[in-house]
């Protein structure tokens, strides 16, 4: 199911989570964990740190789910949420830097199944090479803003919240972040982007 044209009614879904209806709640967990999941991965090397925050935060949800505040987006909601248990759990381990991109999750892997696909694939892996080459000039908060703009579809402002900065500095960290990738060529360009909207 695509998140980002839900076909329930969020209003709905989060106000029976808040009275309690246990159904609502199994399927707000089986809804959003996998974009979770994908997201924490891919601005945190450390997967046991996103998956106990995940669990943390949907436990936290279900034992103050009377005082939850209204939202007109749950996704926006949770993924500013989650990014906050992940700093917090991450200062608790004494980890000096939780938000290292994880380039391994980012990129997927394909299996050469014939021969004859080793050049092909040699090609594309020369390319992606290259690119992680360039996402390496970005800095944590330019490649995690990128991934919420294409990835996940969020607003500026949404953004902005979600990283704890005001709208004007969301946009620049996206703009500064594509001006870097621009200097790449067409052809890995075009791959950061088929990479970000397809390999989910």
């Amino acid at each position: 199911m695509s998140l980002t044209r839900l076909t329930i009614n969020e209003g709905t879904l989060w106000s029976s989570v808040k009275q309690g209806d246990r159904a609502a709640f199994e399927m707000l967990y089986k809804i959003f964990f996998k974009p979770l999941y994908n997201y924490g991965r891919k601005v945190c090397s450390n997967a046991t740190l996103v998956e106990d925050s995940i669990h943390d935060l949907f436990l936290d949800l279900w034992r103050y789910r009377e005082n939850l505040s209204a939202t007109s987006s749950i996704k926006f909601y949770l993924f500013r949420a989650l990014r906050r248990k992940i700093v917090k759990n991450g200062e608790k381990d004494e980890q000096a830097s939780v938000f290292s991109f994880n380039q391994e999750d980012f990129f997927s892997k394909k299996t050469v199944s014939h021969e004859e696909d080793m050049i092909a694939l040699e090609s594309q892996n020369d390319q992606v090479r290259t690119l992680k080459r360039h996402l390496n000039n970005l800095s944590p908060r330019q490649y995690e803003s990128l991934i919420l703009r294409f990835y996940d579809d969020f607003s500026y402002s949404e953004i902005g919240s979600i990283l704890n900065v005001n709208e004007q500095s969301a946009r620049n960290l996206v703009q500064r972040g594509l001006e870097q990738l621009r200097n790449l060529s067409k052809i890995v360009f075009s791959l950061l982007f088929f990479v970000i909207l397809f390999f989910r």
